[in-house]
């Protein structure tokens, strides 16, 4: 029996023994990083996701313990304080176990994440050796958070459920172009790795428009912000952007002008 040709095997729906599904079957959901200054409105975007048909129940995960802005927009989020790293693992087994009705889990912030994460390294740290100062990690404890933190990232991205994820921002002077580059807040490697993660990264900050404070949210690289859309269809500034503002312009639902 002569071999298959290539067309004939990739329309069996399998390769080398897993499914192959074409783009536009694989599952739709919106895995999210939204990073900026505290108090520009992060949360209440994140937040406004229990609003959304297609996204709400909502579980916010909360470290950062800034969840008070949600209470009279949005009480309809239930919210998770976690205890440990532990305690982290726990919540992501369950969520990957599909067996919660939630639709969207939000992990505010992954600022704060990062330093949880060295916090429970350093204990342990402290435990084996109690003459390490716990406020002074070394390269091999820096290693070890950041390769958690990418694991925490990408796991939570690829639970079957849509995804947001919060950071603070950091800015970074380039001493030799003047250029001050605004990323997310992470240490190391992951303030320029973690956008790679996930499909929409959105800069968000305030700025006056026809006299009144505006909430912006940036969609598009530029040479000063960290940003981007895959889906390709986010205006490149969204005004006081909402969950269903970006739910419906990237699975198509609302064209953007121009």
């Amino acid at each position: 029996m002569p071999a298959k040709t290539p067309q004939e095997v990739l329309t069996s729906k399998t390769l080398g023994g897993l499914e192959v599904q074409p783009v536009v079957e694989t599952q739709p959901f919106i895995n999210l990083l939204v990073y900026g200054d505290p108090g520009v409105g992060k949360t209440v975007l994140a937040g406004s996701a229990s609003v959304v048909a297609e996204m709400s129940p909502v579980v916010f995960i909360d470290i950062e313990g800034g969840t008070f802005s949600l209470r009279n927009l949005y009480p309809q989020v239930d919210v998770l304080r976690v205890p440990d790293w532990r305690g982290m693992q726990s919540v992501y087994s369950e969520l990957y176990d599909m067996k919660h009705g939630y639709k969207t889990v939000v992990l505010d912030s992954l600022s704060e994440i990062q330093k949880f994460s060295m916090y429970n390294i350093m204990r342990g740290v402290v435990r084996e050796n109690p003459d390490r100062d716990p406020d002074i990690p070394g390269m091999r404890e820096w290693g070890k958070n950041i390769e958690q933190i990418r694991r925490l990232v990408r796991g939570f991205r690829d639970l079957p459920m849509h995804s947001i994820f919060t950071a603070l921002a950091r800015y970074d002077k380039d001493e030799r172009t003047g250029i001050v580059k605004t990323s997310p807040a992470l240490s190391g490697k992951l303030t320029g790795e973690v956008g790679g993660f996930v499909d929409i990264v959105l800069f968000m900050y305030r700025k006056i428009v026809n006299e009144a404070i505006t909430r912006l949210a940036l969609s598009s690289m530029t040479d000063k912000q960290i940003a981007k859309d895959r889906s390709d269809r986010l205006p490149t500034v969204l005004e006081n952007p909402t969950m269903q503002d970006i739910f419906d312009y990237a699975f198509g639902k609302r064209k953007k002008e121009g």
